[in-house]
């Protein structure tokens, strides 16, 4: 037992507690920091089997956790994406992936129904990118993916390649003006990519799935690439199977381990400024554009969608609300209305069913459509015997024919 006295002896004396503060502000201070820095990931995939996993309400939690700018999301199939963009629109910028399930990363590039599903996604939705898509070499010149970088162009899209260097400046070669993010910076050497930087000013370079950058200290090669190219490397974690989703904190906090060791700024452009001058003028212009058409092509015809427990289908020629009479349930046959809004005199052909995209299956009866009332604008549709009958994530497919075009609108939904 001490004494009193012997107590008194060892009491921190104040010249000491001040001494302790400044040290804990020294070393505790860039922790903080460290834990306060935003990152932008790049490079995310919310597939079939990580939306039948994982629910997109843990998956945006599980970004928010990882103190994340914004997330680039690309999914096979697309619907995932949709799923989080719709929840988290302030937080999710999205990628068209050309797979509508795994296992097409080697056939894609020759698959006329994959060109096909990105034509139609492109019709339907709006996106920052299109990819990330596996393709290598001369195969880049083939036809499919020569299309691909055609409507990279036309609707104002970066490339998101996973590709070999060959690849890579093929696609460049294709255009004057389309971006290329290279994904997992093509699992090359600092000094290749460096390389590759150098010579191609349309081209930027994600650091996903590279464990080895800042694994036991930032080395001195990869140190050279972020100072050689302080704007063109950015961070992503490739969340490529559904178990990965939950290493996003862990994969955020390692990153500003090595990020902490950089100047300020050089650290804040590689964890989120890179990615959000490249990536997010690009989106708003894309989601302003697409606010712009309907708005000058419907008038006043469709300002209803501000109303109460509406779901807005956006598509190239049309635009269709949809409005439950009430709250759908699992098993029991609802009813909703439709307002189509377009050249609606044109239509010949208009039908309503939903499906489950990570099931492979619809519903199992036919909704009844039948036309209520049309002006020059619009045109309303009474919908009756919608079942869905099981819970999950569904989404509503609309088709409209107008006997020289026809158009597939869809949009994703969760039903508990």
């Amino acid at each position: 037992m001490y004494t009193r006295h012997e107590l008194s002896l060892i009491r921190p004396q104040p010249a000491l507690i001040i001494c302790l503060i400044l040290l804990c502000t020294v070393f505790l201070s860039p922790v903080r920091a460290q834990t306060d820095l935003p990152i932008a990931d790049v490079h995310i995939h919310y597939s079939h089997d990580s939306v039948e996993m994982t629910p997109p309400e843990r998956v945006i939690e599980l970004m928010r956790d990882s103190n994340l700018k914004f997330a680039l999301v690309s999914s096979s199939d697309d619907n995932g994406t949709q799923l989080l963009s719709e929840l988290a629109p302030d937080l999710i910028v999205p990628g068209l992936r050309p797979y509508r399930r795994r296992g097409e990363t080697n056939t894609w590039f020759n698959d006329p129904a994959a060109l096909e599903y990105v034509e139609t996604l492109l019709a339907n939705n709006v996106y920052a990118t299109i990819g990330e898509f596996h393709l290598y070499g001369d195969d880049a010149n083939l036809e499919i993916p020569r299309r691909v970088v055609e409507l990279a162009e036309k609707h104002n899209l970066i490339l998101h390649a996973h590709s070999d260097a060959a690849a890579v400046e093929n696609l460049l070669a294709q255009s004057e003006t389309v971006k290329v993010i290279w994904a997992h910076s093509g699992f090359d050497s600092p000094e290749a990519v460096s390389e590759m930087l150098d010579s191609h000013d349309r081209l930027w370079a994600d650091l996903a799935f590279r464990s080895e950058v800042g694994s036991g200290g930032l080395s001195k090669a990869w140190r050279k690439l972020f100072e050689d190219h302080p704007t063109r490397m950015m961070l992503g974690t490739d969340t490529y199977t559904p178990e990965r989703m939950y290493f996003m904190p862990e994969h955020a906090s390692g990153a500003r381990t090595w990020l902490e060791t950089l100047p300020a700024e050089l650290a804040q452009n590689i964890a989120w400024r890179n990615a959000f001058n490249l990536i997010m003028p690009i989106w708003e212009e894309n989601k302003g554009s697409v606010n712009r058409d309907v708005k000058n092509t419907t008038a006043n015809a469709c300002g209803s969608d501000s109303m109460d427990n509406v779901v807005v289908l956006q598509g190239k020629q049309y635009k269709v609300l949809l409005q439950p009479a009430a709250d759908i349930k699992v098993s029991q046959a609802s009813s909703l209305k439709a307002t189509v809004c377009g050249q609606v005199d044109k239509i010949e052909l208009f039908s309503l069913d939903a499906s489950m995209p990570a099931h492979g299956h619809g519903t199992n009866y036919r909704p009844t459509v039948s036309l209520e009332s049309s002006d020059e604008q619009s045109a309303v549709y009474q919908i009756d015997g919608v079942v869905l009958h099981m819970p999950g994530n569904w989404q509503w497919e609309v088709d409209i024919d107008d006997g020289n075009s026809s158009e597939t609108l869809t949009k994703s939904f969760t039903l508990q």
